[in-house]
């Protein structure tokens, strides 16, 4: 959130006594037209108004504001006819004068120019030649205090700041710091509140307090200013005039200011202790022990103008225990560049540091000329270019370097401490780094590069800074969305909600008064019906606020693409001026976002397909994801975490859950691989019903299904083991191996397995894909199918889908390479016919009819960035597909009707977190796309989370799990909802069952066989069934004599809306004759029977 922080202050006072005795203003009538100025003599086009000039001396008559524009104007005031006439004599500007010119037709009125003076400009004689000051703003920082009723920057009423200056030297008795001196009053022995005094025209150490004693216990004797660490006695002055530095650093940090000496500074008033921490002027020999003397005489602040590039070693415990254990901010230089002056990111030391506030310099209108060290280290800039200050000798000078942009910033430290004593280090220096004003060199670059990030906060303004102590410093806490059309407190398309804002005030700032906050935005997708918010009460320093009857109201558009609105919220305080503004940017989000699920969510990085299923038996829908992080993630509705979620694995979960009743004991239970080489089964609550360990990694689905008809289901999944090696393992609820399996493939594999009966037999095959460019067809024994392997041109990472293509009865395999080839194989392994993309196939192969023609089509994405439909029967995608979805897809499509129209609606998503959502005409459905936080590498699952009549869809990102509720009544259509078509992730239409639906009300209360359509039929028929409780669902297939002809159902399956379709065929997969034929539906006690006709 940018937060723009605008201060309107009063830059001058009028003094009323005082007015410029050489010149007048005057207004010219608005109804006077074409007035002009000559220029050449200095008179205007008017002659009465040059002949009264003349009789008064005037000089010449010129714009008052010669930049003022036609549209400047206050009401019926005109800016641009302002003039300003001048004289000679300074001795005739009387109320008569002004008469005079008032009377002319021409001039409405006429007015003396009072002088204009900085409210406190101090008397410094310098003071013009010290930019760095005014660009800081310290001028106005000096109106905080009262100066002429005896109030002074830096002083406290009781106790003081004190700055430690670690340097070569310290001046002490420089007529323009020596008022600024620290004096040590623990070491004034004879109690007569000084230690310095002037003895023959000299400033000395009070001889009464010289004893040779440590009065004041901290472990330096008479110190009475500071300390020589360097040469180990109690006098910093300078040796020789080569100990310059510290001199020229102090000057900056405090010369004394308003005493008509020499230059002004920053800190006004506050302490300099002098700290010579060298025996070689031209390096800091002895930094780190000056460093620790200051903190242990109690600098408050302690600066540090010098350093290199070496590490931070020692250092870095010296400034950790001044910061932490002598309460001490420790502000740098940052340094100045490379030995060739050009600026360099390299890292500096001690400024790099940690706990070290590093300074880098700017020059005058905040320039960065490309000298001065920059990068990610660098905390903020002050002026750093020719900087006037106290130099050896009693004189002044002006110098370049970071070395006096760090005592400006330690300087301004000090004063602002001095403002608040009570506060702490931290809040000081969030004051200093948070209030600075940003340049437009932050953004340039220097020949070490992009300066980006590498100028810290800004450059330093201490008026904002102290400013921060007057003005309450206000915030949008929270944003809330009231009386939306649902009641969900999302704000989505075609809704008007009224906007509650909690407005906070940062701690130690005053209180907010009289607050008003109002609304804007250029986002045409909403409308602003009211835009203003009044505060009736105060919002306390480190409080917030919000209003109980007030608020915004905005609409959005009926066809509004989600996303954020960029709005802003300009809020005032105070009663009378000056104001108190801040413009504060927010976002206003119009979503489909489900209630209760926060996104995105840090820390949490998902590759697993989410799945959603009704795993309590409630009717309400249960989502699951795994985690990066091994966390095994549950939700129901609202958000909330499943009772025993997250359930932690070893490793990283990237294979998406599947759901089943594995032990047949009427309960659901969770079933998941890890990375960890588990593959983990977990009851209702979380608990850990059995892990079964190998050492590979599980990274496709496992899918359930009955493999051995004993009512159970087992499990079957691949593994990736080692760079180039996996294996198919299928295994029993409680964790034996099914006989047969392991089956050693030898060959990687990343996906999960297809189950379905390819030859419809009756019994279960497996179909897998691998690295090794191979699909294989495995029986439920084990054994690899005849016709298998079938050798492709590139690896798989997509697995494989199992359907009926041609109606013949049998299962088709369809599986797509790395080298943007689908395959479709026959059961036995001859290719079908096949389709080539030009690029990888990625996340999985969806099948759905979405002409209602009958036939299945193909529904994929990957690397050329498209959603294919294709038609394999025809050999070409529908009309209105491919759709270019804009670059890479990891997602396997889902469909669903999603309006109750009974079309289907395709999701699809792309790596880069676009959703999309089309209509089965490839035309895109409202109001999507829309793009989400983070990277989606998994493929989206559809389901009624809330039992509400509308399906929600989950998508797993690389930032958390979004969920999107669409708000249209969906339809009662079977579809491919998620990852693998149903929650056994069997990735298998099985010839007729697809998965179950619950209705847009509640879970069916009776069992009840529909009329099957059409009827007559040929070549294929459906019919739908509802079951009321959970079991074993047979659908049977007899002629007219009462032989059984096929089975089509024989599984278990839950309450809920069923579409079985039966292709004329038999056990053998031969097709049928013409004639009467009978579909007998059991599920558990009851029995359902329906005539159907073939006619051929």
């Amino acid at each position: 959130m940018l937060r723009k922080l605008i201060f309107i202050v009063f830059l001058f006072q009028i003094i009323h006594s005082e007015y410029y005795k050489d010149r007048i203003r005057i207004y010219v009538e608005n109804s006077v037209k074409n007035f002009e100025i000559n220029f050449t003599n200095s008179k205007s086009n008017n002659d009465e108004l040059n002949s009264l000039m003349d009789l008064n001396g005037a000089t010449r008559i010129e714009r008052w504001l010669p930049n003022a524009l036609p549209v400047d104007r206050d009401g019926d005031i005109y800016l641009n006819r302002y003039y300003m006439i001048y004289f000679f004599s300074d001795s005739i500007l009387t109320e008569s004068l002004l008469k005079m010119f008032t009377s002319l037709a021409i001039v409405d009125h006429a007015e003396l120019d009072p002088i204009y003076r900085p409210t406190y400009t101090p008397n410094d004689p310098y003071w013009n030649n010290q930019y760095g000051l005014e660009l800081i703003q310290a001028d106005l920082a000096f109106d905080l205090w009262d100066i002429d009723g005896g109030e002074i920057p830096g002083q406290m009423t009781s106790g003081e700041i004190v700055v430690g200056v670690v340097d070569n030297g310290f001046e002490w008795d420089h007529p323009d710091l020596l008022d600024n001196v620290w004096q040590n009053l623990g070491e004034d022995a004879d109690g007569d509140g000084v230690v310095i005094i002037q003895s023959g025209g000299n400033w000395i150490f009070d001889p009464g307090d010289i004893n040779g004693i440590d009065d004041d216990g901290d472990n330096y004797v008479d110190n009475f200013i500071g300390w020589d660490v360097s040469f180990n006695d109690n006098n910093p002055m300078p040796p020789n005039n080569q100990y310059d530095h510290g001199t020229n650093v102090a000057g900056c940090v405090s010369a004394t200011t308003n005493n008509g000496t020499g230059i002004a500074s920053v800190g006004w008033s506050v302490k300099l202790m002098g700290i010579n921490s060298t025996d070689d002027p031209g390096f800091v020999t002895d930094g780190p022990q000056g460093i620790l003397t200051a903190g242990q005489m109690g600098a408050n602040v302690i600066n540090l103008s010098f350093g290199g590039s070496g590490a931070c070693g020692g250092y870095q415990s010296i400034i950790n225990t001044v910061y932490n254990n002598y309460g001490a901010i420790v502000v740098a230089s940052a340094g100045n560049g490379d030995d060739n002056g050009n600026t360099t990111f390299d890292f500096h030391s001690p400024s790099g540091c940690d706990n070290v506030i590093s300074v880098s310099a700017i020059g005058p209108g905040d320039n960065f000329d490309c000298w001065a060290h920059a990068g990610t280290t660098v905390d903020l800039c002050a002026p750093g270019e020719n900087i006037r200050t106290t130099d050896v000798n009693g004189s002044y000078g002006s110098f370049l370097g970071t070395s006096f942009s760090s005592p400006i910033t330690a300087g301004a430290i000090a004063l602002l401490w001095s403002r608040f004593p009570s506060a702490d280090q931290e809040w000081v220096i969030d004051r200093i780094l948070t209030n600075t004003d940003e340049f437009s060199d932050m953004t340039s670059s220097c020949n070490a590069g992009s300066l980006e990030g590498m100028l810290g906060t800004g450059r330093l303004n201490i008026n904002k800074a102290l400013t921060a102590g007057i003005f309450p410093s206000l915030f949008i806490q929270e944003v809330n969305y009231l009386n939306d059309s649902d009641g969900d407190g999302v704000f989505n398309p075609a809704e008007t909600v009224k906007v509650k804002v909690i407005v906070g005030n940062e701690e130690g700032w005053a209180d907010g008064e009289n607050v008003i906050a109002t609304l804007s935005s250029e986002d045409d997708r909403i409308s602003i019906l009211d835009e203003t918010i009044e505060f009736s009460n105060n919002i306390p320093s480190g409080g917030s606020a919000f209003t109980l009857i007030d608020h915004f109201l905005v609409e959005s558009l009926e066809d509004a693409q989600l996303g954020e609105i960029p709005c802003t919220i300009h809020l005032q305080a105070g009663t009378e001026p000056p104001y108190y503004e801040t413009i504060i940017d927010i976002n206003l989000s119009v979503s489909l976002d489900q209630y209760g699920f926060d996104f995105p969510t840090s820390g949490m990085v998902l590759k697993s397909s989410p799945l959603i299923a009704d795993f309590y038996g409630n009717s309400m829908g249960q989502v699951f994801v795994g985690g990066d992080n091994g966390d095994m993630n549950g939700y129901m509705v609202g958000g909330n975490e499943l009772t025993g979620f997250p359930f932690a694995a070893g490793d990283k979960i990237r294979s998406s859950p599947a759901v089943g009743d594995v032990d047949n004991d009427g309960s659901n239970e969770l079933v998941f691989g890890s990375h960890d080489g588990g593959l983990y089964i977990l009851s209702i609550v979380g608990n850990q019903e059995m892990v079964y360990l190998q050492n590979g990694y599980i990274v496709g689905s496992p899918s359930l299904v009955d493999l051995d008809g004993d009512e159970d289901m087992e499990i079957v999944f691949t593994t990736q083991r080692g760079s180039n090696s996996g294996e198919l393992f299928a295994i029993h609820h409680d964790g034996a191996d099914v006989d047969g399996f392991p089956v050693n493939i030898n060959e990687k594999m990343l996906v999960g397995p297809g189950i379905g009966d390819l030859e419809n037999d009756g019994s279960i095959d497996i179909v897998i894909c691998t690295w090794d460019d191979n699909i294989y067809a495995i029986d439920d024994s084990g054994n690899i199918k005849p016709g298998f392997p079938f050798l492709s041109t590139n690896r798989f990472n997509s697995p494989p889908t199992l359907v009926d293509i041609d109606n013949d009865g049998d299962l088709e395999i369809v599986a797509g390479n790395d080298s943007g080839i689908l395959h479709i194989l026959h059961h036995d392994g001859t290719e079908m016919t096949s389709f080539n993309t030009g690029d990888d196939i990625r996340g999985g192969i969806s099948v759905s009819d979405l002409n209602d023609d009958g036939s299945y089509e193909i529904l994929f994405t990957g690397y050329d960035d498209y959603l294919h439909v294709w038609d394999p029967v025809l050999g070409q995608e529908l009309p209105g597909w491919p759709v270019d979805l804009g670059t890479n897809s990891l997602s396997e499509p889902a469909t669903a009707d999603l309006d109750n129209d009974g079309d289907l609606e395709i999701i699809g998503a792309n790596k880069n977190g676009q959703i999309f959502v089309f209509h089965h005409d490839g035309n895109l459905f409202d109001p999507f796309p829309t793009t989400i936080s983070g990277n989606i590498e998994s493929s989206p699952a559809i389901g009624d989370i809330d039992n509400d009549g509308d399906y929600e869809i989950a998508i797993a990102t690389t930032m958390g799990l979004k969920v999107m509720d669409i708000k249209t009544e969906f339809g009662p259509r079977v579809s491919w909802k998620m990852h693998r078509g149903n929650r056994y992730r069997s990735g298998s239409l099985d010839m007729t069952l697809l998965s179950h639906e619950a209705n847009n009300e509640q879970t069916p209360k009776v069992f009840h066989v529909g009329t099957n359509y059409p009827n007559p039929f040929n070549p294929s028929t459906t019919i739908d069934i509802q079951t009321a409780s959970v079991g074993k669902l047979y659908v049977k297939i007899y002629d007219v004599s009462g032989r059984l002809i096929n089975t089509i159902i024989n599984r278990d399956i839950e309450p809920g809306y069923h579409s079985v379709k039966w292709n004329g065929r038999n056990f053998s997969g031969d097709a049928v004759p013409t004639g009467i034929y009978f579909i007998q539906v059991e599920s558990g006690k009851d029995l359902g029977l329906r005539k159907i006709m073939l006619i051929k």
